[in-house]
């Protein structure tokens, strides 16, 4: 019983160990590839440059565009002096080049366009097999790709003394940034709601409000961690009304309501203090009657 409580512990030690190796070994290769950024709806050229000894004889090669460790991502392949399509994945399908004049003096470079979010956090790496030579891996990338956020607009509701920042379209999920100017802040004053969406068309949606009592001037800026870009609104905030307008339409329908009151109370009693007859006139204004 206590040797296969033994063998049982070797085992699941054995498993954890390999587990663990298959991950780390995935994670340093992730650190070790070279990251590049694109734009979605842009080409992207994959750089890939490998110095040889002597040219190659394209007609007994064969290149493979992949993922890396045969991820079952095909991009590109080209073997026996011409290009095959026949295994080449299907979200690459009529995406990609390569330059086949250039490969037999080391030139590797690929061509994608148009980048699409789908290519986002794809590893790849270039597999050279010159014919009865070992194969090399070359060129190991890891892919991101962006999606430019619109220009954000700032709506001010003076009523509640909030700026509302809405922009839409972008990838990856952005980071919202408030700049306050004028006034006097304090902790907790102009306090910061962002509420981020993923939209159905893989890119996200964004809508931050900010408290901005006692400011003059509101910007919002929309930080891209993939593209490195930011877009930005300024905007600046109008004089605070002490009264809002809903408020004054009432006062001024009172004060409208109370005049006609007063007339017609006044013309009521002039009636009745000059009488009832016909030929009696009641004028309201100054002046003697004839």
């Amino acid at each position: 019983m206590k040797q296969h409580k033994v063998k049982m512990a070797k085992r699941f030690l054995s498993g954890f160990l390999l587990v663990f190796y298959c991950i780390a070994n995935m994670v340093l290769q992730v650190l070790s590839a070279n990251i590049v950024n694109g734009t979605r709806g842009a080409s992207w050229i994959w750089p890939c440059h490998h110095t040889l000894s002597e040219p190659l004889q394209t007609g007994e090669i064969s290149i493979y565009w992949q993922g890396q460790n045969n991820s079952h991502i095909v991009v590109h392949v080209y073997t026996k002096g011409k290009e095959d399509f026949k295994y080449q994945s299907q979200t690459f399908k009529n995406r990609t080049k390569i330059f086949p004049d250039q490969l037999s003096s080391g030139n590797f470079s690929l061509a994608i366009e148009p980048l699409t979010l789908r290519d986002d956090q794809t590893f790849l790496e270039v597999i050279l097999a010159p014919g009865n030579r070992p194969s090399e891996k070359l060129c190991q990338t890891s892919l991101y790709v962006a999606a430019l956020f619109q220009k954000p607009q700032i709506e001010i509701n003076q009523t509640e003394m909030t700026a509302a920042c809405s922009t839409k379209g972008g990838y990856p999920k952005p980071e919202i940034r408030w700049s306050f100017e004028g006034g006097v802040s304090r902790v907790g004053q102009h306090e910061v709601q962002t509420t981020v969406t993923y939209e159905e068309d893989g890119t996200y949606s964004v809508h931050s409000t900010a408290n901005i009592t006692g400011l003059q001037k509101v910007t919002c800026d929309v930080y891209n961690p993939t593209s490195n870009q930011t877009v930005s609104s300024t905007k600046d905030v109008p004089p605070h009304s002490p009264v809002s307008p809903g408020i004054t339409a009432v006062i001024i329908i009172i004060i409208v309501v109370v005049i006609i009151i007063i007339i017609f109370a006044a013309y009521r009693i002039c009636k009745q203090v000059q009488g009832d007859g016909p030929d009696q006139e009641c004028s309201l204004g100054s002046g003697t009657h004839p």
